[in-house]
């Protein structure tokens, strides 16, 4: 990917991105987070490349792989898009009958549906599934649409448009206000408002300013830091980029266990790209 030296280069990379990608191709996105590669993922998705080309689908059928969808019981998880077709627990085994009956013939597998334990109510698509309709998913909303390793599929979805505006359409005390409005707070179990964590930050004595991810999960039982990082890092690094600038900082640390391999990965990923095409660094934008 070329460098970016402006905020109008930015936006003519974003555009060149989503023109050239139709909203309308067949796409199978497979979960491939932790609990999806526990149940074998990775082998689903090497067995749906392998199928599509030997069903010659291949230019007109695409595979993506996907960061957490959240419903880790029934993985590996896999929906259809367009329209939004959910399979659970799927199997190597699954995956010819996948291809040549949905992908190809467009009928449905019923056994791979979702069947609700209590009511028997059976979801076809995505939005069907007790578990996803009754969110309103803002923080994982984008891990099942994008490759965690692609900034391409970032900026796609708007990805660094906030970046742009913080740095080029407000001061930092404008950004501070804003955040204090939105009413965001830490995900941990003091809910601290991150408006007045900036604030405190940017008001404290002293030239030098830090931004510290807190990623490493210290509550039992606890996975939704891993789930971000791991699926959408990118959201994590454009968050600290706003907040550095908002209390004027130039250096952040990611605070991440290493017993999360994938989160790592795709951290260093991500920021190894950012920093290739001028996203991440000296004079950014």
């Amino acid at each position: 990917m070329r460098q970016v030296h402006s905020q109008q280069d930015l936006k003519a990379l974003r555009e060149e991105i989503q023109k050239a990608r139709d909203p309308n191709q067949t796409l199978v996105t497979v979960c491939t987070g932790t609990g999806c590669h526990a149940h074998g993922c990775m082998n689903v998705v090497s067995t749906f490349k392998q199928e599509i080309e030997k069903a010659g689908l291949s230019d007109k059928v695409g595979v993506r792989t996907t960061g957490c969808h959240g419903f880790c019981e029934r993985g590996p998880l896999i929906v259809i898009y367009p329209q939004k077709i959910f399979y659970q627990r799927v199997q190597v085994d699954d995956v010819p009958e996948i291809v040549t009956t949905t992908l190809k013939d467009g009928k449905i597998i019923e056994r791979l549906l979702y069947t609700h334990p209590q009511t028997g109510a059976v979801a076809t698509y995505e939005e069907d599934v007790p578990f996803y309709n009754l969110q309103k998913r803002i923080i994982f909303g984008n891990n099942g649409l994008i490759d965690p390793t692609s900034l391409e599929d970032y900026l796609f979805i708007g990805g660094y448009e906030a970046l742009t505006k913080a740095l080029f359409s407000m001061k930092p005390d404008e950004i501070i206000e804003e955040i204090k409005k939105s009413g965001l707070r830490g995900r941990g179990g003091g809910g601290f408002p991150t408006g007045r964590k900036w604030e405190s930050c940017r008001n404290a004595t002293g030239d030098k300013k830090y931004v510290i991810c807190n990623a490493d999960e210290g509550d039992p039982g606890a996975y939704m830091d891993r789930s971000l990082l791991e699926g959408n890092p990118h959201s994590v690094i454009e968050g600290m980029l706003i907040g550095a600038y908002a209390i004027g900082s130039d250096e952040g640390y990611i605070y991440v266990r290493n017993e999360y391999p994938l989160a790592v990965k795709h951290a260093e990923i991500a920021i190894r790209t950012l920093k290739e095409i001028g996203l991440l660094g000296k004079n950014i934008l």
